[in-house]
């Protein structure tokens, strides 16, 4: 939470706050800084998922939804029934090809306080998992979501 302050006191910069004036439909200070939490098993369906740390993640995402937030999470086939209606719902209401013309993807969403839930904002196929390899010899989790949710991200990185 402490790195959604940043956003907070550019917000209280003047010229930042003039460039939001004419924009009521954005959050302050969305086009100008963003906090993505990359979460590697939102969504998922037991044993890789867990539907209280779900809970928490929307919690989170609710409570702070004035802030410049953002989910990004891996789809895979794990995914549960809900997020991949999530993410169909988009595709479709975007003339899209539909989640059956991909196995993997990165999900971008925010809270949509309308809704009481998430919000999908973006969607990029991939062709492959989040972490290569088998068995042992697969590539370092942590990393692959970092690399997930920079995957998102413009301009200038804090990590």
């Amino acid at each position: 939470v402490g790195a959604l302050q940043y956003g907070r006191a550019l917000a209280t910069v003047p010229k930042i706050r003039q460039y939001y004036q004419t924009r009521p439909e954005k959050r302050i200070p969305e086009d100008h800084c963003e906090v993505i939490l990359a979460h590697q098993t939102y969504g998922q369906d037991a044993p890789e998922g867990d539907p209280l740390n779900d809970d928490a993640v929307r919690m989170l995402m609710a409570r702070y939804s004035m802030d410049s937030l953002f989910l990004v999470f891996d789809l895979n086939p794990a995914s549960n029934a809900h997020v991949r209606g999530l993410v169909n719902d988009f595709l479709n209401a975007r003339r899209g090809y539909g989640i059956g013309a991909f196995k993997y993807g990165s999900i971008k969403c925010r809270w949509d306080p309308a809704r009481q839930d998430i919000s999908v904002l973006a969607v990029l196929p991939r062709m492959h998992p989040l972490r290569l390899g088998v068995g042992d010899f697969k590539t370092q989790g942590k990393a692959c979501n970092q690399l997930n949710g920079l995957r998102f991200a413009t301009g200038h990185y804090v990590q």
